[in-house]
């Protein structure tokens, strides 16, 4: 799952009057970087507390890609699939494993905590139908919940909120930097 946030310079210009070529691209890339920045810690609030995850769990999985000069675009995707209950923070009780998925604490009775085959990290598994198969159990998919909380109308919303104020900021410190070097 993808967000770009991007703007060109035409739609920017509309917002300031009458300012120096030079200034803008520079304006610009700073302004879609500090509301990109503000989205994405957005994200990782509402991610947390759709999933019951722990924000610094959610915050490793959002991937930024900052913008540039000649690539004006700065993109937020979300690099999870399915997490484990280990994940949620899962124990061991003698009724099964207890993990906190989607904010609600229960038990999943039949099911343990043991080390993964390849990866030697402790999951949770449980029995399948045959007595020989054993199965990862699963919790809350970040891209999944993304989609469910319909997060994009959330993040448009302050896209078009903050980005002019951030840009005539930003327009406006860059014309000062270049009077004091005048």
């Amino acid at each position: 799952m993808d967000i770009a946030i991007k703007n060109t310079i035409k739609q920017a210009m509309k917002n300031v009057k009458f300012v120096h070529q030079q200034y803008i691209p520079k304006a610009l890339v700073t302004a879609l970087n500090k509301v990109g920045a503000e989205v994405a810690t957005q994200a990782k609030k509402e991610l947390a507390g759709a999933t019951g995850l722990k924000a610094g769990v959610v915050a490793k999985k959002i991937g930024k890609d900052k913008a540039r000069r000649g690539d004006e675009k700065y993109t937020i995707s979300i690099k999870s699939k399915y997490l484990n209950l280990i994940e949620f923070n899962g124990k061991q009780t003698k009724r099964g494993v207890s993990a906190k998925a989607w904010g609600n604490r229960k038990i999943y009775r039949g099911a343990f905590i043991g080390r993964g085959q390849n990866s030697g990290k402790q999951l949770v598994f449980k029995k399948g139908r045959g007595s020989k198969q054993i199965r990862a159990v699963h919790g809350a998919s970040l891209p999944r919940e993304f989609e469910r909380q319909d997060m994009k109308k959330i993040f448009n919303k302050k896209i078009k909120t903050r980005f002019p104020i951030l840009f005539k900021r930003a327009v406006e410190f860059q014309m000062l930097k270049a009077l004091k070097k005048i």
